[in-house]
């Protein structure tokens, strides 16, 4: 990356951190970045104070040492108050913006208009790295108030010292090659982290399964904490071994810093006691200069540090740039609204598509047409495409090649939200609202959300007994995050996603993904039955589409059309006993089926 091109990214990545905290809280913000840019200033007045008293004693000037004593007292007093000040503020800013940081986040992720960047290693491995690097992004007013601050107590201090003599202008020089040397370490580090951010968020993971109490009883039945604490020690190795040698590195360049520094200012010291020896420099200004060549010391590292946590301020900003241009880089480009009712079809013409960093498609010239108003069954192996192709018709993703027609309009010319509220879908990896149990169904479809309806929708998914087993019914919450909620197997859970997806009256397109994977053998049938039996209802009178992908054969022996897919394209299309008397693939899977249940 070129010098140039580095610092417009380092300095975008600054304006959006400050832009963050600012948003949070504009009054705050003005007020830390003041305050914290003034202290030190009110700190140099103190010290050019001290100097002031000690020559006024030292020439017998009565009024010159009480106004530089009384002039000490009240910059110390002031300085005290205003670091007292700006720590307070600070506190709340970051919590505020902490907020806003994870909204931010959160509105990225869903900002998208469709999941592909959650199939994008590169993507996942930046948004791991700024949660790392979170702190850094909250900080942002406070880094460059301490930075703005210690830059102009640094100025304050080279006028103090050019007074003295211009000579020990060249001690502060000496600080430019530590801040150069600190740059270089930060650079060092920040590539580091890039290095190690995959084993970061592989540690990470297996972390966040290790405390899942949903899989706490899997863990212990396999046996399993053993060797994830084995996975877990060696991605934290493997990263740790990355940044260990990054923070040598980072060492070797900050000791050439400071030994450079360390040569000058000795050389200052000793300047200042041969001037006042000569007698060009009186006492008060050998106190003033001694003060504050023992302060450049701390005022290099306060540099040094704070041009560090500013620099990764800058990192973690440009982190948060770079999700929000990936989340804006694919907009979908539709703004047709969807057809009141289905006329014909949804198609799929000449469809390919393959998740990134695959080395197959996932689907491979797809050509399928579904009719309005049927049900249709997707079957086959695990990896022939089934969720891919139900992916694609929500909008999900888009084709690498060919389309998706909604009645002969492709589907990326047609406003997307608008089409996905005229879905409705029940999916294997469904979400687990941790609401209210009518709040959890009722967010289906939130403008007919009521009482009534909300019963009715779980009625219709063989979902009415949870209304009477939940001891608050409709206003029981649901999930750990309450402390009084109430834990759902996951057989019933899934029942309240499903009836999230019969809450929409008038759906174009119902998709049910593996709908009742999680529900148990005795009640999977009844409750996909029912599933099964709404859709074909929704779907004759909105002339809609019904796509059921199954396991359960005996579902596909219900629908209308079965389409067969096999290692990403579709290897049969027929009634269920047009495929069964062809002898062919879905003929072995249903016959292959039926034996293990005689």
């Amino acid at each position: 990356m070129s010098a140039d091109r580095a610092g417009r990214r380092w300095l975008r990545g600054l304006a959006a951190a400050l832009r963050l905290s600012w948003e949070a809280d504009a009054r705050r913000s003005a007020a830390v970045l003041a305050l914290f840019a003034a202290q030190p200033l009110v700190r140099t007045a103190s010290i050019a104070a001290l100097g002031w008293f000690v020559q006024s004693a030292v020439d017998g000037d009565l009024p010159g040492v009480r106004f530089a004593a009384a002039l000490a007292g009240v910059s110390s007093v002031l300085s005290t108050l205003a670091a007292r000040a700006a720590l307070n503020l600070s506190a709340t800013l970051i919590d505020r913006t902490s907020l806003l940081a994870d909204r931010r986040v959160q509105e990225l992720a869903h900002g998208a208009p469709g999941v592909e960047h959650y199939s994008d290693p590169a993507y996942l491995d930046r948004l791991a790295l700024l949660r790392v690097e979170r702190q850094h992004l909250v900080e942002g007013v406070d880094a460059v108030g301490l930075a703005v601050g210690t830059l102009a107590r640094a100025a304050a201090t080279a006028a103090l010292l050019a007074a003295v003599t211009p000579w020990l202008l060249l001690v502060p020089l000496t600080a430019v090659l530590t801040l150069a040397a600190n740059a270089r370490a930060e650079a060092v580090r920040g590539r580091a982290l890039v290095r190690a951010s995959a084993d970061l968020r592989r540690a990470e993971g297996v972390f966040t399964t290790a405390v899942d109490p949903d899989a706490a009883v899997e863990l212990r039945v396999y046996g399993l904490a053993r060797r994830l604490l084995g996975v877990h020690r060696e991605a934290a190795a493997r990263a740790a071994r990355v940044l260990d040698r990054a923070a040598l590195a980072e060492f070797g360049w900050l000791a050439v810093g400071w030994c450079a520094f360390g040569a000058g200012y000795l050389a200052g010291m000793l300047l200042v006691v041969a001037e006042h020896g000569a007698g060009g420099v009186g006492l008060g200004g050998v106190v003033l200069a001694l003060v504050l060549l023992t302060t450049v010391n701390l005022l290099v590292a306060l540099v040094v540090r704070y041009s560090g946590a500013l620099l990764r301020t800058a990192g973690a900003g440009a982190l948060l740039v770079w999700l929000q241009e990936r989340a804006h880089a694919l907009p979908w480009p539709g703004s047709l609204p969807p057809p009141p009712r289905l006329r014909d079809a949804v198609e799929l013409d000449g469809v390919s598509f393959r998740y990134p960093g695959a080395e197959a498609d996932a689907l491979a010239e797809v050509s399928l047409r579904l009719p309005a108003g049927r049900v249709v069954a997707l079957v086959g192996e695990n990896g022939s495409g089934k969720s891919t192709l139900v992916s694609l018709l929500a909008g999900f993703h888009r084709p690498d090649r060919g389309a998706v027609l909604v009645d002969g309009v492709d589907l990326r010319e047609l406003d997307l939200e608008a089409w996905r509220r005229r879905c409705s879908a029940a999916f294997q990896d469904f979400a687990r609202l941790e609401f209210a149990l009518g709040e959890s169904v009722g967010v289906g479809e939130l403008p007919r959300s009521a009482p009534d309806t909300q019963v009715a929708a779980l009625r219709a998914v063989a979902g009415g007994d949870l209304v009477d087993e939940l001891p608050r019914g409709l206003a029981t919450p649901l999930g750990r995050s309450f402390p009084d909620g109430v834990g759902l197997s996951g057989g019933q859970w899934q029942k309240v996603a499903l009836a999230r997806m019969a809450m929409r009256r008038e759906p174009l397109l119902v998709l049910l993904d593996e709908p009742t994977a999680a529900v148990d053998p005795v009640a999977e049938q009844e409750v996909l039955t029912s599933v099964v039996t709404a859709a074909r209802r929704v779907a004759r009178e909105a002339g809609a589409v019904c796509v059921v992908v199954t396991h359960r054969l005996s579902t596909a022996r219900d629908a209308d059309l079965v389409v067969v897919l096999s290692r990403g394209r579709v290897a049969e299309v027929g009634g269920h006993a047009e495929l069964v008397a062809r002898g062919g693939v879905y003929a072995g899977l249903f016959a292959l089926q039926a034996d293990a249940y005689r």
